[in-house]
């Protein structure tokens, strides 16, 4: 009885406390138009690319090539995020660059791999260089993160580990 009561006391604290922390407070205006200019681009950038590797149907190496170009993308602002000292913002970027190499680029570099004759040297060429690009992309983002603030993060470190890993699975 007195564990029961010792629960139901425990639960009902922490249901308070958690009650009491509330919502986070509205973002001001200033601060929405600092973040939509901040993010217009990025976005702009993702929105277009997403629409380019829809017009490519089959071509696996085609979209490969716009998935790289969005790494490249991602890898320039997250350098940027850590510029600024914001850790939440990098492991943000940091993570949707991994769901691009593991979702978009792996996938289609692996197809184009099976698909593209050993004789065409060009094609194969390109895909090399898609792959360099990658695993290019992947170094630049472990080397502009600084140490202290943000690369001190658990949500920094945790995506970075991530991005070593697919870099294996790119660059084979």
């Amino acid at each position: 009885m007195a564990r029961a009561l010792l629960l139901l006391t425990t639960f009902a604290t922490l249901a308070a406390w958690a009650g009491a922390q509330g919502t986070a407070p509205p973002l001001s205006p200033a601060d929405r138009v600092r973040l939509f200019k901040t993010n217009r681009t990025l976005v702009e950038n993702l929105v277009n690319d997403g629409t380019e590797l829809a017009d490519f149907g089959e071509d696996a190496l085609r979209r490969a090539v716009t998935c790289r170009r969005t790494t490249a993308v991602l890898a320039e602002y997250l350098s940027g995020a850590a510029r600024d000292q914001n850790p939440d913002r990098v492991a943000e970027l940091a993570d949707l660059m991994g769901v691009v190499v593991r979702d978009g680029l792996v996938p289609n570099l692996d197809e184009a791999d099976r698909t593209i004759p050993a004789e065409s040297r060009k094609l194969r060429d390109q895909l090399a260089a898609t792959q360099t690009g990658v695993a290019e992309d992947i170094d630049a983002v472990g080397r502009a993160i600084p140490r202290g603030k943000v690369g001190d993060s658990a949500r920094v470190k945790a995506a970075l580990e991530s991005l070593a890993a697919l870099k294996a699975k790119v660059k084979k």
